[in-house]
């Protein structure tokens, strides 16, 4: 029993390691800020859009049951009691929309003025160096600034 487990527990370890560097991410370029913003606002458009129209939708019907429901009591003249069907979720379901939309709207502003905004980098850059008679490249830190005019 002990084997067993240690064994699966070996295979385990084995198959959870990789011997593979992994990527480094590549940092956005106003470019892509600029790409992610104008994505982000149209979908900000459409759920809110879609949210707002759902909303009135189920308002209208909400209104809708509630007249009718009354105009059936007046004419029954109180002896028939309609049945209401509860608008809960779609008045949730229509503001997590409205609320998404909002929420994508304000993300979409700050990718922008990330876009915008100035930025400092550090890289390592090579350079030909001549040393004594041979040119060889060196690696050197490099501080640069970047600002949107």
């Amino acid at each position: 029993m002990k084997n067993i487990i240690i064994l699966t527990l070996l295979l385990v370890f084995a198959t959870a390691s990789s011997c593979q560097q992994i990527a480094q991410k590549r940092s956005l370029t106003q470019a892509d800020y600029l790409k992610k913003s104008k994505k982000q606002k149209t979908a900000a458009w459409i759920l809110a859009g879609a949210g707002t129209a759902g909303l009135i939708v189920t308002t209208v019907a909400d209104a809708g049951q509630a007249v009718g429901g009354g105009l059936t009591t007046l004419f029954s003249l109180g002896t028939v009691e309609p049945e209401y069907k509860s608008y809960t979720v779609p008045y949730l379901l229509n503001a997590a929309c409205v609320i998404s939309g909002i929420y994508l709207f304000i993300a979409s502003s700050k990718n922008k003025k990330k876009a915008k905004a100035a930025s400092v980098f550090i890289n390592m850059e090579k350079a030909p160096v001549l040393q004594q008679t041979v040119f060889s490249n060196q690696s050197f830190p490099v501080l640069g600034l970047k600002i949107s005019l």
